[in-house]
């Protein structure tokens, strides 16, 4: 995932808006023209063309919610951290993936961090240096991976919040744990002729530098009962209610799969599955995903094929730590859309639903429920707000778990 890419921006270069474009169009029956057409336009815009100055953390609203969520600068209690422990995800990686790593260790400590006049702040960057300029949206972080062995390292952190309806508050856990991995790339799904001809100019496993926003997040009721299962893929969220999409498992420890080159996160199956997925959820693409709209013209599927389980070392960071709230680059600057470094794992969301009772109901919906698409349609798709979505679902999530007990 990358929300350089798929979120609107206030500004973007003609170039950038005609790389997308063309894109698209040589995605779909543009023929060989379309095709000589998107290398002239990929061409250019590797050549001599200005690099947007900010990133998805500059995006208006942010700055307001965090002003009025500010986050913990404090570690997760030792109960906190029991629960994380309790119910940390299994993962699982498909045949020949290079797996997770640590983020600080094998990423932060191979590279330098460049100010954005492209003077080097430091080559020897820290865990104190970089969140010592987690604040500058111009800061770059270049990655430079080198052969030393890796260490598999998945962050969890614990929130709360509030899920509100018919003027009753019902406090939730969320548990939410990231894997990182040095690179993300593009969905497997993206294969034959276009994915011959895209790799002529970029690296289709090495899309952009750092993935950090692979993230599962297990739900808890008041009564700290596991209820569902958020996960992060591309830039939204589908969540799981335990007990319909799926059962909770006996050991308590849910299995997840890692896809092949996008890292992006899905259910497990030993076998190879694909899986429907877009750039980000627009009424177009929510249709889509739900299963009663035509593909578009940006999208590939997602497959997965869990075969390897990841061992891993489960480690917590403050919610304030650069790691989740780095406002710069967190890899290299890339031309064409997508590829720069994203910033801190905490930008996942427009500011309007970042909240996280609001991601997990944005992201409930039910693949083949018409009653959820028509609530897309009188809500989101009529108004273009996601929040008339969320409080549309709210009800029937309510009705669908058990918040208290």
């Amino acid at each position: 995932m990358n929300p350089n890419a798929s979120f609107p921006r206030r500004r973007e270069s003609s170039v950038v808006r005609k790389s997308r474009d063309i894109h698209a169009f040589a995605g779909t029956r543009g023929g060989r023209r379309g095709t000589y057409f998107f290398m002239f336009v990929c061409a250019l815009a590797t050549t001599g063309c200005s690099l947007p100055k900010a990133n998805f953390s500059q995006y208006p609203g942010f700055a307001e919610f965090y002003a009025a969520h500010p986050p913990r600068d404090t570690l997760p209690s030792a109960e906190e951290q029991a629960l994380l422990d309790r119910y940390k995800p299994r993962l699982y990686l498909p045949p020949n993936h290079a797996g997770l790593i640590d983020f600080y260790q094998d990423y932060i400590a191979q590279g330098s961090l460049f100010a954005a006049d492209g003077k080097r702040i430091s080559a020897n960057v820290t865990r104190e240096i970089l969140n010592a300029n987690k604040e500058n949206f111009g800061v770059i972080f270049q990655h430079r991976p080198t052969a030393r062995p890796t260490k598999a390292t998945v962050f969890g952190r614990i929130d709360y919040d509030d899920l509100a309806v018919d003027n009753e508050k019902v406090r939730l856990t969320f548990l939410t744990y990231h894997a990182v991995f040095r690179h993300s790339g593009i969905a497997a799904g993206f294969e034959g002729w276009r994915a011959s001809l895209v790799s002529w100019f970029a690296d289709l496993d090495d899309w952009h530098q750092l993935d950090h926003y692979t993230a599962a997040t297990i739900v808890l009721n008041e009564s700290s009962r596991p209820i569902a299962l958020m996960l992060q893929q591309h830039n939204y969220h589908h969540t799981y209610v335990f007990g319909h999409e799926f059962p909770f498992p006996d050991d308590q420890r849910v299995r997840v799969d890692v896809a092949i080159r996008s890292n992006e996160l899905y259910p497990h199956s030993p076998e190879r599955v694909r899986h429907r997925a877009v750039r980000f959820n627009s009424p177009e693409e929510m249709r889509y995903l739900v299963g009663f709209g035509e593909k578009p013209r940006i999208a590939e599927d997602d497959i997965t094929e869990g075969k390897n389980e990841a061992e891993y070392r489960l480690e917590v960071l403050p919610p304030s730590d650069a790691f989740y709230t780095f406002k710069g680059f967190l890899g290299e600057r890339r031309r064409l859309p997508g590829r720069d470094g994203p910033p801190g794992a905490d930008f996942n969301a427009l500011p309007e639903t970042k909240a996280l009772t609001a991601q997990m109901l944005m992201g409930f919906w039910r693949e083949g429920n018409r009653d959820d698409l028509d609530r897309l349609e009188s809500n989101y798709a009529k108004t273009g707000k996601q929040i008339d979505f969320v409080r549309a679902q709210a009800r029937i999530y309510r009705d669908a778990v058990q918040v208290k007990k």
